[in-house]
């Protein structure tokens, strides 16, 4: 009789688990999935063409992954614990490796760092070449705009091994109708320069390259400000795994450390809503949480504008993706408004598809930065439309 007791109490904690992950899901369903630092998955709307495509099967499927109560600790646990394991034996054996790549069951490692393999450019010319036609329709188009072009070389731009690089942003530059001035680089020439700016586990800058990048962004822009400068040492705020942590790297952990600025006062609103972007100030007050790139610098959003008042300076459009996510704040200190738009995520949150010719006239832009790394390029995503 206990026996079956305990049996029933199991089974009904099961199913009241997978009900209330249920009503989550579609009912209260959280923004951002912190573990795999990207939004969380929803359910798309039901409709005849989702159902019958399978399409809205599989949202449920992705939103359940995300959305049920323990799903992404249950999931982080594992990789984890079946990480460290693996790591533990393999740590004594990578130095005996040091300036080759490592091939870690599903994952390429160099001198520490998880590594993505550099690119073809073959492989990527036909891509490249389209997004240029695209862009210099829109530099001809709107001749009263400063346009800028800045390219993100990263791990994939770089054989570490033999320091040959791969002239993808050359073949972009060289089929761009913007005078040189207008075209800025972030090169990444060597190892020791990459593992000095970017993250050992996340594909992002640190606080180092997201720190230089700015300054040099001020330049390309010809802002005449100085830049602005850290309001103290930089600081410690916890350990994180980043972007590439995955699968057999679940267990590779880094610290995460920023600098505190005292930014100018700004309104701020994140898809049409009033309120701020990041958490930077909550971190160095200690109260958090445990960090992340896109919980301290602010996630990926359709849309977030700046405004400081400052009537006489220029107003700037970003098209960019998450590496902007780090310096959005500072450039906008210089700036009348600001306006970062993520194309990817624009149509979602901000309900109507992104018309490049009517936003620059409504927000009254003056100048236009397209940022982002190879895959900026190379994505039909962020394509220039209307």
């Amino acid at each position: 009789m206990v026996k079956k007791a305990v049996n029933a109490i199991f089974v009904g904690g099961i199913v009241l688990l997978l009900l209330a992950g249920l009503a989550r899901t579609a009912l209260f369903p959280k923004e951002v999935n912190a573990y795999e630092n990207r939004y969380a998955e929803k359910i798309s709307p039901l409709t005849l063409k989702g159902w019958l495509d399978g399409s809205f099967q599989d949202s449920v499927d992705k939103a359940l992954a995300d959305q049920v109560q323990l799903a992404q600790v249950y999931k982080r646990a594992y990789n984890f614990t079946s990480s460290r394991y693996l790591k533990a034996a393999a740590d004594p054996l990578l130095p005996l490796c040091r300036g080759r790549y490592v091939n870690y069951v599903d994952t390429l490692l160099f001198d520490g760092y998880i590594a993505y393999p550099p690119r073809v450019l073959a492989d990527m010319t036909e891509r490249l070449a389209a997004k240029a036609d695209n862009y210099n329709e829109y530099f001809s188009a709107h001749p009263q705009l400063d346009f800028y072009v800045y390219y993100i070389e990263k791990d994939t731009d770089i054989n570490f091994e033999t320091g040959e690089k791969i002239p993808a942003c050359q073949y972009l530059f060289d089929r761009l109708d913007l005078p040189r001035d207008r075209l800025g680089k972030f090169a990444v020439d060597s190892f020791d320069q990459f593992s000095g700016w970017f993250y050992r586990t996340d594909h992002h800058w640190n606080l180092d390259g997201s720190y230089l990048a700015y300054t040099r962004l001020l330049d390309l822009l010809g802002v005449e400000d100085a830049p602005l400068t850290p309001a103290g040492e930089a600081r410690t705020l916890g350990t994180f795994s980043g972007s590439k942590a995955s699968g057999a790297a679940a267990a590779f952990e880094e610290p995460f450390s920023a600098y505190p600025f005292d930014f100018p006062d700004m309104e701020v609103t994140v898809n049409g809503v009033p309120g701020s972007y990041g958490n930077q100030e909550s971190f160095f007050a200690g109260t958090g949480g445990e960090p992340s790139y896109g919980g301290f610098y602010g996630w990926d959003a359709g849309e977030v504008t700046f405004s400081t008042g400052r009537a006489d300076r220029q107003n700037l459009l970003i098209l960019g993706e998450s590496y902007d996510n780090a310096v959005v704040r500072l450039l906008a200190s210089h700036f009348d408004r600001t306006y970062a738009v993520d194309l990817r995520y624009y149509e979602a949150y901000m309900g109507e598809p992104f018309s490049f010719s009517d936003y620059v006239e409504s927000h009254g832009i003056t100048q236009v930065l397209l940022i982002g790394n190879i895959d900026y390029y190379l994505m039909d995503e962020f394509r220039l439309e209307g």
